[in-house]
């Protein structure tokens, strides 16, 4: 039992040194690109007078790529004979001829076939499946016992001859000599002798002329030198004046000397800075608008500024042109048979400009308390701004107690007015409520309100 075990190990390991053997010769297949004698041989003759430096094995290439190599080196009598195995997918053509060539001046011959016709992976995989069934061959090539059977099948190339490259490169030079001659006729007909000659001459008079104007004696140099001379008295006399100014002499020196005047003049930057960032912390509002006044079959239409020092303080000017006019008392006064009799007249100028002019302030930003004269009336305002925090302005409730004139009564007019959107308003109310004409006169309308961010806005200066 033991003994067949034995021999049954022995036998497993023989099976395995086998397969790597085959594993190993397929391996060195692979990693050497199929050896000679592994591809299929395409076998080519040559003849060739002096085979000098070339061997068996030698490389065969065509325009610098190894397509095969060398089998068989045998001599005749008057010639070499070599056998070539083609194992590229190449096809050998009527016009290619064979060449001895040299790696470098010392290197080692190999023969060059040119041109070579390419026939593509398929022809390369058929042949390698090729090389497979004739395998024993193969191996039978290597032993040499098959060598002198291709020989005698092989296709015959002749030689080429370096002249015809040569002559090649012969012509090439040719045609390259023929056309620099032919830029040198060229060049010649377009240079004129004569035209040359003209020209340098007039060069040669032109650097002349400037050698004349540049010498010492020339004009040029005098005019300069004059000016020279004029500089160096302008120096001398700016030298002078900074010398006065240093011992501070003259206004300017006492100025710049004087710390008292460098003191008031730091003063006075400050007050003009102050001044400066007073007036870029001041805001101006341009409201202007319309309105239609129902009673009065007419319209309001206003124009007016508003300033503001701060938020909570401003102040309104402005004009307008009102359906209602301007009213103006007149009192006349009459006597007759020995009695004086007083009369009270009143007149309305529709076509007057009235003025508008208030003082306000701001309280919580919510409440507005203004005074002063609007749309030519004296009057008193209260403001509700109740617009969303941040947007007070967007809607606003607003109460004007007003007198026209001495002679007239106290009025009040309340103003609703709405921002749906920026710097765009609309405006409604009670102008009075006394009746005119039989009516309480009602207006409404809108208008535009732009501050001063939105002005430079508009005309492009932000």
């Amino acid at each position: 039992m033991t003994k067949q075990s034995d021999l049954l190990i022995r036998f497993k390991v023989g099976v395995f040194t086998f397969i790597a053997l085959i594993l190993m010769f397929g391996l060195t297949v692979i990693v050497n690109d199929r050896p000679y004698w592994w591809r299929s041989c395409q076998l080519v003759q040559i003849k060739v007078e002096d085979a000098t430096g070339l061997k068996t094995k030698s490389p065969i290439r065509s325009l610098g790529i190894e397509i095969g190599y060398l089998k068989s080196v045998s001599l005749s009598e008057t010639h070499v004979s070599l056998g070539i195995c083609l194992t590229a997918p190449v096809e050998v053509l009527s016009t290619t001829r064979a060449y001895i060539r040299g790696e470098g001046f010392l290197g080692d011959k190999f023969v060059e076939l040119k041109p070579v016709r390419y026939l593509g992976l398929k022809s390369f995989w058929k042949s390698m499946f090729q090389s497979f069934s004739i395998m024993p061959s193969a191996m039978a090539a290597v032993a040499g016992s098959d060598s002198e059977s291709k020989s005698a099948d092989g296709k015959q190339i002749p030689v080429g001859h370096e002249s015809q490259d040569i002559q090649h490169l012969m012509s090439r030079v040719d045609d390259l000599v023929q056309q620099v001659t032919g830029i040198a006729d060229n060049l010649k007909q377009a240079i004129n002798p004569e035209d040359l000659k003209k020209t340098m001459k007039q060069l040669n008079q032109t650097l002349e002329n400037a050698a004349n104007t540049l010498a010492p004696e020339g004009g040029l140099n005098q005019i300069a030198q004059r000016v020279l001379g004029k500089l160096e008295d302008a120096i001398e006399q700016l030298r002078d004046l900074m010398v006065r100014v240093n011992r501070g002499e003259g206004s300017v020196g006492m100025l710049l000397n004087d710390p008292t005047y460098a003191e008031e003049l730091k003063l006075a930057i400050r007050n003009i800075n102050a001044l400066l960032n007073r007036v870029q912390n001041v805001r101006f509002v341009v409201d202007f608008g319309a309105v239609q006044v129902t009673s009065y079959n007419g319209g309001r239409a206003w124009f007016s500024l508003g300033i503001w020092p701060n938020r909570e303080r401003y102040y309104l000017l402005g004009v307008s042109a009102d359906p209602r006019g301007r009213i103006i008392n007149t009192t006349v006064i009459t006597t007759a048979g020995g009695q004086t009799q007083t009369v009270q007249n009143q007149t309305i100028e529709q076509t007057s400009l009235l003025l508008t002019g208030m003082l306000g302030k701001v309280f919580f930003r919510r409440l507005d308390l203004s005074a002063g004269a609007l749309f030519g009336d004296g009057a008193v305002s209260v403001t509700l701004r109740l617009g969303p925090k941040g947007f007070e302005e967007r809607v606003i409730l607003r109460n004007d107690l007003y007198v026209r004139n001495s002679a007239s009564s106290l009025n009040d007019r309340v103003t609703l007015s709405a921002m749906p959107i920026q710097n765009l308003y609309l405006r409604a109310g009670v102008e009075s409520f006394q009746s005119f004409n039989g009516q309480i006169p009602f207006f409404f309308g809108g208008g535009l309100s732009f501050d001063d961010e939105d002005i430079k806005l508009l005309f492009a200066f932000k």
